[in-house]
This record gives structure tokens, C-alpha cells and sequence, in this order.
């Protein structure tokens, strides 16, 4: 059974954040899938480097389009719950995969600004903060990331703020 796109891309996620030695403490959550009726996470990883906690949710696209429909209920409202705790961010990481480019979404984004989807050609048209992963293209299938996460939210931040 060949892995999915999906868990390709949260492969490469954990490749990018698990880095102990670096600060990071990085988990991944098991996908409650052995029948627990209404049990679902928030997200795919937590991950805290001091000071602050990153609820991380990993979607990956074939298409020129991320539709917010991608997230369920459960990872939005909990995200979005986390988001307003300080030192706390609900994260979403969209790699658009024909395109080789991942961006980080903050949840609030997604939820406070009424868009159903988000549309790679029309990326200087987005209305909502975002940043960038750098990522490092290889012979391989996907693509590495690079980058410190903190920096990253800082900039995301940073882009939030401005518009």
C-alpha cells in the first residue's frame, strides 16, 4: 500500500520539526480511526519551542486551490479555541503540491475572513496573512522545508497586522 499525498506531506512535516536538540519538542497526535465514535483531534501535531505551543494542522493539495471545506469543524473550532490562548497558535500548513510551495495559514485567518478557499494563481489577491516555508526542491517527490517555525509565525504575524 503506497502512502498518501497527505501523509507524504505530514511525513515531511515531522522530518521539518522533530529537532529535539534544536528546542523543538514535536508530537504527533495518532488518528483516533479504531471506532472511538465523536473522539476526533484538532489537529495532526503540537509542537512547543519555548515560549510558545504550535497546534498544527497539515492539508495538502493537487490543485490550484486549498478550499477551507479541506478542514473539518472540529479542527477549525479547536484550532481556533487555541489560537486565543496566549503563546498559543492554531496552525494550518497547505502545500500546494504540483507547485512545490507550502504556506503557513493562521486558523483565525481562515475562519474570521468569510473565504471559502484559498487560490495559488491569485496568491498576490489573498486577503489573508500568510508566510512562506521555504522549501528545498529536489529529485525527490516533495519537497523539504526549511526555516525556523517561530520566525515563520513572526512573519505571519507581522503580514496579519498590515493588512
Amino acid at each position: 500500500m503506497s502512502e498518501s499525498t497527505g501523509k507524504k506531506a505530514e511525513r515531511k512535516i515531522k522530518e521539518w520539526l522533530n529537532r529535539p536538540e534544536d528546542g523543538y519538542s514535536f508530537d504527533r497526535l495518532p488518528d483516533p480511526m479504531s471506532g472511538f465514535i465523536g473522539q476526533a483531534n484538532i489537529c495532526d501535531f503540537i509542537c512547543y519551542k519555548y515560549p510558545s505551543m504550535y497546534y498544527i494542522e497539515s492539508k495538502a493539495t493537487e490543485h490550484d486551490r486549498f478550499d477551507f471545506t479541506m478542514l473539518t469543524d472540529t479542527q477549525k473550532d479547536g484550532l481556533y479555541e487555541k489560537s486565543h490562548i496566549e503563546g498559543c497558535y492554531g496552525l494550518v500548513i497547505v502545500l500546494f503540491v504540483s507547485y512545490k510551495r507550502a504556506f503557513l495559514l493562521d486558523i483565525r485567518d481562515i475562519v474570521d475572513s468569510g473565504l471559502k478557499s484559498l487560490n495559488i494563481n491569485k496568491i498576490s489577491k489573498w486577503t489573508i496573512g500568510y508566510a512562506e516555508i521555504p522549501t528545498i526542491s529536489s529529485r525527490k517527490e516533495m519537497v523539504d522545508y526549511t526555516g525556523e517555525l517561530d520566525e515563520l509565525v513572526k512573519s505571519l504575524q507581522s503580514m496579519r497586522e498590515s493588512l
